[in-house]
């Protein structure tokens, strides 16, 4: 086989599969929510690209194949013809919030509260004490507001790894648009799955594999059969 599904299984539990699968997408909706459905991939180039984040996988032809995989889970290969025989559920399109790390989350995976403007209380304080309770551009300790790194309206989510601490002239001066540098500003780790570099792989061309997969992977779940 030349090309096949891409999946990387990392749970099964109570009759439910919880996977990540590489995608295509389709122009975000009015709420900034875009579309993923999983999509075929070239067998010679995700190999290579395995192999550059020190990544393991699996071939997945045939249902014994299968079950040995969901035993081990982890990357594998799962060939065409048997993906949409087997496991056609798993091939759905998914409305998708973006996450973070520039990868994509099925809107069925999140809590309501990820979907809200802005935390408040004690949820906006864990942010505000994160960030010392400064702007993390001018340092400024007056007048401070949240501010979503990936937008809300981009289908940016609202939690702790999306939400930066800043001033009110500086919110208004950034507006709407996705500034990613406000992850460093605040510590934070941004545009990339860490978990896609595997063995101590944090070398240029794995770092680039992996920023590459991360904004095509989709985080899912389906019925295991």
């Amino acid at each position: 086989m030349d090309t096949s599904y891409a999946f990387d299984l990392k749970l099964v539990c109570g009759g439910y599969c919880y996977f990540s699968t590489y995608t295509l997408g389709a122009a975000p909706d009015s709420e900034g929510l875009e579309f993923r459905t999983p999509s075929i991939v070239s067998n010679t180039g995700f190999q290579k690209a395995m192999q550059d984040m020190g990544q393991e996988y699996r071939i997945v032809q045939n249902a014994s194949s299968f079950y040995e995989w969901t035993c081990i889970q982890g990357w594998a290969l799962v060939d065409i013809s048997f993906a949409r025989d087997f496991i056609p559920h798993w091939l759905r399109k998914r409305k998708c919030i973006t996450s973070p790390f520039g990868s994509f989350t099925d809107i069925n995976l999140i809590s309501s509260s990820v979907r809200k403007r802005t935390f408040r209380g004690k949820f906006k304080k864990r942010i505000l004490d994160r960030d010392n309770n400064k702007c993390v551009i001018c340092l400024n300790t007056n007048g401070l507001t949240l501010q979503h790194v990936i937008p809300y309206s981009k289908g940016g989510e609202t939690s702790y790894r999306n939400l930066v601490t800043l001033c009110e002239e500086c919110n208004q001066k950034l507006g709407a648009e996705y500034h990613r540098g406000l992850f460093n500003l605040a510590g934070l780790s941004g545009e990339i799955e860490v978990s896609l570099l595997r063995s101590g792989k944090f070398d240029n061309t794995a770092f680039s594999r992996a920023v590459q997969f991360s904004r095509n992977i989709m985080h899912s779940r389906s019925d295991m059969y």
